[in-house]
């Protein structure tokens, strides 16, 4: 007896619930991406994609048309039908045959309008949601001779529309959720506005690539610039690729094994204008620096604006998201989509695939020349936190914790580690009020002297060697770091960085520590110090020196927290949320709050420093 296929009970369910649950935010993704392939097919030369607004009953609806091999009656009502293409091979790694068809409907239950011109005969069916049938269907028509179809020919309608029919075309017209729905303006839902250049964007942040190589076309309906309130002409719209020349530099540079490459862009503002330059060389859509993972010429966990700034320190761009474009492309096989092609997912656990998976290739392979711009883009400050790392240090190091890279990865750049059993997760007595090494209190001279080390700097001559093959022990390298610890001061860095109303934020792959200098523990802390200096030296150097104490020592308290927390990694009791909990921004912030155990160092750092300006002081008149 042969084995018995499963069936669908009840198929009206599953196609209701599929469509329903699917996100909107995919529709453009989706009939791009057929026009695209279609338009693959069509002769060179003539290989077009355009969209633009179509009127129905003097509302504007969303229309996307391309060349490329038509289909007739039959082939028109099969590719309506769900898991149902025309022209591809369906699979779980390529076509699933659902993609446009649900997004689409998920927005425009009115209707979604197909046209397709084969051989110089066009055809037309129009599906969407029946309130009667409690489903999706085909609607019918009554033809001029009274009688009814769902698929019919209207090729005479096309041509006083001024189409074409000397070559083989296809045509899409999204209908939305109600006749008076404008899917032009709105096409993500009636009532949800969004950016007239929203269309071009969408598929200029999409798609690496195009796989026709089509000429596409936007209506300047849906464009940034002029043509707001016009239509009938176009603009080009042009993918990254395309524009590349036209940007200061860019280089792909592949990891060892070559099997995923990291492309570094330069993109930075034109010295005249807002817009970057890759922008400008492609008027059709708002070009912004961004990061994603691109896979088979599409990108995916897209970031960009804030978004991309937030993460950009975990791929070792701490400043510099704005004139930088990190696109991570990995092999066909190393991924796969998820059931709507929001997102890509790994193939043997299905778990999501993101582009922080590959921030430490992003970091190990960038090029000096990368480099340079984040330096360059880095506030300029004449302040350094060594000493303040230092002291950090010596209390991390009680712990002794090992590094991350003796945690097991996915990752092939990862190498295996044996594990390492050293450290605690309760350190011995340590002294927490903190000078900074280096800053001494007013001990007079005489006590200072005495205090100072009878040797000096050993000279080059001085220096031990190590014999031949010598490396640092095991135990040294194993052990964690503090990490780099970079006080803000602009509000702007600081949005960007998502810290408004945080006192700081950890990225622990970059091990770096960003502190926000104006924060509002900041402004108590100094409020009580002034009494307490005033009239200490001149008054401004007295103000800055309230301002520092008041910042680093705010930053010292936010790395003390941080230090802690790394520690915890040695606890059975703590699990990986545990330790994200607390080191986010959240927790950092109560470590701030409690300034009040830094007043008295403060006050000595406040000496300290004043001290050293060495002002001359006026005579009292």
């Amino acid at each position: 007896m042969k084995a018995e296929p499963l069936q669908i009970r009840d198929k009206r369910f599953l196609i209701n619930r599929l469509i329903e649950q699917a996100p909107k935010s995919t529709l453009v993704r989706e009939f791009f991406k057929n026009a695209d392939e279609n338009a693959a097919h069509a002769a060179p030369g003539n290989r077009r994609i355009d969209v633009y607004p179509v009127e129905i009953d003097g509302m504007r609806k969303l229309a996307f048309w391309n060349t490329g091999i038509g289909m007739d009656d039959e082939e028109l009502k099969q590719a309506t039908d769900l898991s149902s293409s025309i022209n591809k091979q369906m699979a779980m790694d390529g076509n699933f045959g659902i993609g446009a068809k649900v997004s689409g409907l998920t927005m425009s239950r009115e209707g979604i309008r197909y046209r397709s011109c084969k051989n110089g005969i066009v055809n037309e069916v129009t599906i969407g949601f029946d309130p009667d049938e409690g489903t999706y269907v085909r609607f019918p028509v009554e033809l001029p001779d009274g009688l009814y179809a769902t698929v019919y020919d209207v090729t005479e309608a096309a041509q006083k529309d001024g189409k074409d029919i000397s070559y083989d075309w296809t045509e899409v017209v999204l209908y939305g959720e109600s006749e008076d729905h404008d899917t032009v303006a709105e096409p993500l839902g009636k009532g949800k506005k969004v950016d007239r250049s929203y269309i071009a964007t969408q598929i200029f942040r999409r798609f690496a690539a195009f796989y026709s190589g089509a000429d596409v076309r936007i209506d300047v309906a849906m464009t940034k610039g002029g043509g707001k309130d016009e239509t009938g002409k176009t603009r080009q719209l042009k993918p990254l690729e395309d524009v590349l020349d036209k940007l200061p530099r860019h280089e792909r540079v592949a990891c060892q094994n070559e099997e995923v490459h990291v492309h570094y862009i330069h993109d930075p503002k034109h010295e005249s204008y807002s817009h970057t330059l890759s922008a400008l060389a492609n008027p059709a859509t708002a070009s912004t620096t961004f990061c994603a993972v691109v896979h088979k010429g599409e990108r995916y966990d897209f970031k960009t604006k804030n978004g991309w700034s937030t993460a950009a320190p975990n791929f070792g761009i701490p400043f510099g998201s704005k004139v930088l474009t990190i696109e991570i492309e990995i092999p066909d096989d190393m991924a796969l989509p998820n059931q709507y092609r929001d997102g890509l997912v790994w193939p043997d656990d299905r778990s999501p695939l993101l582009a922080e998976d590959f921030d430490d290739y992003v970091r190990e392979l960038m090029p000096d020349w990368v480099k340079v711009i984040i330096r360059e883009q880095s506030p300029q400050s004449d302040e350094s936190l060594d000493d303040l790392r230092s002291d950090l240090q010596k209390l991390l190091d009680e712990f002794r914790v090992p590094t991350f890279t003796l945690s097991p990865s996915r990752r092939s750049s990862a190498t295996p580690t044996e594990s390492n059993d050293e450290g605690s997760d309760t350190s011995g007595p340590t002294d927490l009020e903190t000078d900074f090494a280096g800053e001494d209190d007013e001990r007079d001279a005489k006590d200072a002297e005495a205090e100072k080390p009878s040797s000096q700097r050993a000279k080059h001559k001085k220096v031990r060697k190590a014999p031949d093959g010598s490396k640092a022990s095991r135990s040294a390298l194993a052990l964690e770091r503090v990490p780099e610890i970079k006080i803000l001061t602009d509000k702007e860095e600081i949005e960007e960085k998502n810290l408004k109303g945080r006192a700081g934020r950890y990225y622990k792959d970059a091990q770096t520590l960003f502190v926000n200098g104006l924060y509002s523990a900041v402004d108590r802390m100094a409020a009580e110090l002034e009494p307490e200096v005033r009239g200490q030296g001149e008054p401004e150097v007295v103000r800055a020196a309230i301002l520092k104490a008041s910042q680093r020592f705010m930053a010292f308290r936010v790395g003390k927290a941080t230090c802690y927390a790394i520690s915890k990694r040695l606890s059975d009791d703590w699990s990986s949320d545990d330790l994200d909990r607390a080191t986010s921004p959240e927790s950092l912030t109560m470590a701030a709050d409690d300034y009040k155990q830094s007043l008295s160092s403060a006050k000595k750092w406040v000496k300290e420093f004043i001290k050293k300006a060495d002002v001359p002081q006026e005579d009292a008149a």
